[in-house]
This record gives structure tokens, C-alpha cells and sequence, in this order.
């Protein structure tokens, strides 16, 4: 794990953090005494269902950069991996967003948030408004025996209930209505997680005795370094087979939570644990879709994938799937509502309905364009010679690669000596 970081008070870090989230969108504001991100009101008066979320800090964008049109209308943070308290959520509910249509509050499946989310809303009950909590339990990592009376814990799977919810509400939905479609899509939703390591909380001491060694990985860590179902040297497809088969085995009855059929339409959403590149979360993606389609014949009818619930800067990546079942909406089905538009900074799904359902196949093939005649120069060359001193040249090139790329990571990025050895190589 890397304990190092620009800013190391986690206070500071958090205040910050939660600050700069209405620096990149107008449309929100901060509580900062209470830590909550809440949508400003509503310039043209009309009013919906308002929606309700929140955590321990340290898995943005997951809460607070989804407030915004189309998703959250508040987000109440606690500190680093620590639930907010009782006061801070009723504060949010009965005085920060417009309760006139109902408020549904979204939580995940742990101790500390249920309790003091659960608490606010039987306050909130108790001072007439209408208000509904639902908790999203979504990993798989824990199975029934070790998850016990607890039950799953909530992990990346919780934003595509948020955002079929926003988007709903959005339309005008009774809160009943936005109820009933949260706890079927929490119901038909499957996550799991994997990581290389566990992350380190700025300002906290570093402790090494837990390591994972170089080569292995946990197979269903938490997103608070909680362990999963075991560690294991594996390469990413290795991983990735072992990650779906606890998400897609119906005959573990340990985790077998969901069937999901080829008829089904699914959708797919590789969440990066927030140090995973770019670069390797593509690759990531591509493996998963391969297994899904050559392994189970699931195709994924969309396909989310990049950054929308970290644990700080771990080390590893999600895979959840919904089966997006029929909502009993006429024009409102899972997949128009994920599709809707929304303005929260956090939420990275630009493509539109239209690009899915076109469905375009089509590619450009290579033409050359037209050249003219190649005419002859007359120059005369001596076959051997020219053929000896160009290998010669190349095999000074190859060895001299080391002391090319040390330079080069000096005063650039470190890739001009292996470039060059490749073209000597011919590669």
C-alpha cells in the first residue's frame, strides 16, 4: 500500500474534498458544518421525490458528486470509512432538501449507517414527513454463513440503484413508486470485489503485517479493507473466472443470490477501486465481457466501466451485474432510467439510448490513397556493404537501450531506449 498522499490531514482532506464538488458543479451546495453535499433549489419551482445518500468518506464520487439533477438530491458524509452521525442525516432530511413529495434514503449494508440513517428517518417519521430508507446489500464476497444476521454488505452495485431511482424521481414518481423500483433493482443486483492490497487511510500509521504478497490478490475484499473470501496467486483471467463464478454459480447455495439466464438483459458495471489505471481498467473490461459472453453466453445489453465508488486509492476493481428486470412502467424501464441524463459530476455514462440501440456494426475499411510513379534516382549501392554497416548500427542500437532509457527517464518518460531497441529488433 502507498501511504503517501498531498494532503495527510484527513479532516482537511475531507472538508476539502467535499468543497471542491460545488466548485465543479453550481447546481450544488455544501453544509459544511454537517459535511453535506445538497442540490440548490430548484429555479422552477417544481418539486419530486427527493433522494437521500451517504457514508463514511473515501469512496468518492460515491456520495457527494452524485448529487445533482437526474440522481441525489443530498449526500451526507461521515470521516474517512465512518458513518455520519444521527444529527448530521436528520439535519439533511428535514431541512436541506424539499421533503414536499417524500424523501427515499439509500444506504448500504453497514452497522453504522443503518443505525444512524435508520435513527434520522424514525425522527424525520415522527415530525410528520414522509420518508422511506432502503439498504442496498449487493456483495457477494460474504457468503450467507459468514454473513450471518448481518447480511451483505453494500458495495458499487448501490449506484445503479441510486441512479435508476434519481432518474425516476425525476420524471415525477411517487415515492412509493421510486420505492417499489429501488428494492427491485437492489434485489436484482450482484457485486463483488478484488484487490492487490489494502489502502492506507491519510493520517493514519502504516501497517505492513497484513501485506498482500507480491503476486496475490483477495478475492472479495471490502471497500474498508474488510477480507474477503480468501487470497490467491492468479493472473487477471484466472481472477476474473473466479470473481464471476461467485457472482453466476447457482450451485453455490452459499452465494447463489441471483439467476441470471442468457435471455436476460444485463447490465455490467467494472468499478475501479481508485488505483487502477485507465490502461488496465480497459483490459479489465474486455476480459470480463469476454468470460460473460464465451463462459455464460450473457451478453450485457450496457456496459459501464471507470470510477464510481472507490476505497481511496485501492488497488483493485468490481464487478457488479443487475438484471434489469420489468419495472411495470410503460417508458420506464431499468435501462431508459440508467440512460437518462443526469447532471451529477460523478456520474460517467455519456452514451446516449439512441447510440446503444443502434447497435452499429459497421467499420472503415483500409484503402490506399493513389501515388504517383516512383522514378528512379540513379543512385548506386553496394548490396554487402550498405547490409553490413546497417546491422552493424542496429546492434549498437540494442545495446545501448539501457543507457538510452536511464537518460531518458531523466529528462522524459523513459520510453526512447525501448522504442528504439524495438525498431532495431524489427518488432
Amino acid at each position: 500500500m502507498s501511504s503517501k498522499h498531498f494532503v495527510n490531514d484527513p479532516t482537511k482532506l475531507v472538508n476539502d474534498a467535499l468543497f471542491g464538488i460545488t466548485l465543479a458543479n453550481p447546481a450544488v451546495a455544501l453544509d459544511a458544518d454537517n459535511k453535506t453535499i445538497y442540490r440548490r433549489p430548484n429555479l422552477n419551482g417544481s418539486s419530486q421525490v427527493s433522494l437521500l445518500s451517504g457514508g463514511g468518506s473515501g469512496h468518492e464520487p460515491s456520495f457527494a458528486a452524485f448529487v445533482g439533477n437526474g440522481l441525489l438530491s443530498a449526500a451526507v458524509a461521515g470521516t474517512i470509512f465512518a458513518s455520519p452521525n444521527t444529527e448530521q442525516v436528520r439535519r439533511a432530511i428535514m431541512g436541506l432538501i424539499d421533503s414536499t413529495r417524500g424523501v427515499l434514503v439509500i444506504v448500504m449494508n453497514y452497522t453504522g449507517d443503518v443505525l444512524n440513517f435508520g435513527v434520522a428517518v424514525e425522527q424525520a417519521k415522527s415530525a410528520g414527513l414522509s420518508v422511506e430508507m432502503l439498504v442496498v446489500a449487493d456483495d457477494v464476497g460474504v457468503g450467507r454463513q459468514k454473513a450471518g444476521k448481518v447480511g451483505r454488505r453494500g458495495i458499487a452495485g448501490t449506484v445503479l440503484v441510486q441512479k435508476i431511482t434519481g432518474a425516476l424521481a425525476a420524471q415525477g414518481a411517487d415515492l412509493e413508486e421510486v420505492h417499489r423500483i429501488g428494492r427491485l433493482a437492489a434485489e436484482n443486483l450482484v457485486s463483488v470485489g478484488a484487490s492487490l492490497e489494502h489502502v492506507h487511510v491519510p493520517g493514519h500509521a502504516a501497517h505492513g503485517e497484513d501485506r498482500l504478497k507480491l503476486g496475490e490478490v483477495e478475492l472479495g475484499m471490502g471497500i474498508h479493507n474488510e477480507p474477503g473470501s480468501g487470497r490467491r496467486t492468479a493472473d487477471l483471467p484466472e481472477l476474473v473466472t473466479a470473481m464471476l463464478a461467485q457472482l453466476l454459480d447457482e450451485n453455490d447455495k452459499d452465494r447463489a443470490f441471483l439467476s441470471i439466464k442468457p435471455s436476460d438483459e444485463v447490465v455490467l458495471l467494472v468499478n475501479n477501486l481508485g488505483g487502477v489505471s485507465v490502461l488496465e481498467m480497459g483490459a479489465i473490461t474486455t476480459e470480463v465481457v469476454t468470460q460473460l459472453k464465451g463462459q455464460y453466453d450473457i451478453h450485457p445489453v450496457r456496459i459501464l466501466s471507470g470510477t464510481y465508488m472507490t476505497s481511496l486509492n485501492g488497488l483493485g476493481f468490481s464487478i457488479s451485474l443487475l438484471k434489469a428486470v420489468d419495472t411495470g412502467i410503460n417508458g420506464s424501464t431499468m435501462i431508459q432510467l440508467l440512460d437518462s441524463p443526469s447532471e451529477a459530476t460523478g456520474w460517467s455514462a455519456p452514451v446516449s439510448t439512441q447510440t446503444w440501440e443502434a447497435k452499429v456494426q459497421s467499420t472503415r475499411e483500409y484503402k490506399e490513397a493513389p501515388v504517383r510513379a516512383v522514378q528512379a534516382t540513379g543512385l548506386k549501392l553496394n548490396p554487402a556493404a550498405a547490409k553490413s554497416a546497417l546491422v552493424r548500427a542496429l546492434e549498437r542500437v540494442v545495446a545501448s537501450e539501457p543507457e538510452i532509457t536511464k537518460y531518458d527517464e531523466v529528462v522524459g518518460d523513459g520510453d526512447c531506449g525501448i522504442g528504439l531497441k524495438r525498431g532495431a529488433e524489427g518488432k
